[in-house]
């Protein structure tokens, strides 16, 4: 699953990297030469997203989320590990209630046949690739928690985790 989480990573940089490029290359097209990307913003704002939903599958793997370590370090080491299980599954059902309304964003925006501006995408089709990545993530965080109990998560220097 860490090979899962790494190629995760690295699409959603690849993805990051074309919102940098895209953007560069509309400003710089723009004040050059007076000449607009076909839907630069629009595709920018996607993959923006895309590279967000995908990362948060990928980081809650990986426990690299923002935490706050007070209580956790306080506890003992079975303390610590039963509230990384609680976290994971906290996570869980979070992520769940907030795929579910992008799922359901997916549905409205098919039936209302939302396009781009100028090219005329289907904007479906990319909130659809976000949800799917908020799926994962539901995924992610219970195997996540499974892993946890089972004592078989490691960090990423191999180490169990708590």
């Amino acid at each position: 699953m860490h090979r899962v989480a790494s190629a995760i990573d690295i699409v959603a940089g690849l993805l990051l990297g074309l919102v940098v490029a895209l953007t560069v290359l509309e400003a710089g097209l723009r004040y050059l030469f007076s000449v607009q990307v076909p839907d630069a913003y629009s595709l920018a704002g996607h993959a923006q997203g895309i590279a967000i939903m995908w990362g948060i599958a990928s980081a809650t793997y990986a426990g690299r989320h923002i935490t706050v370590d007070l209580l956790h370090d306080a506890l003992p080491r079975p303390g610590q590990r039963a509230l990384n299980i609680l976290a994971a599954l906290v996570s869980a059902g979070f992520l769940l209630a907030m795929a579910w309304m992008a799922w359901k964003k997916v549905g409205r925006s098919e039936r209302s046949f939302e396009v781009t501006n100028d090219l005329r995408l289907s904007v479906y089709v990319f909130l659809a690739i976000g949800a799917a990545g908020l799926s994962v993530a539901v995924f992610m965080a219970l195997l996540r928690a499974w892993r946890l109990w089972r004592g078989t998560m490691t960090n990423e220097l191999g180490l169990p985790n708590a």
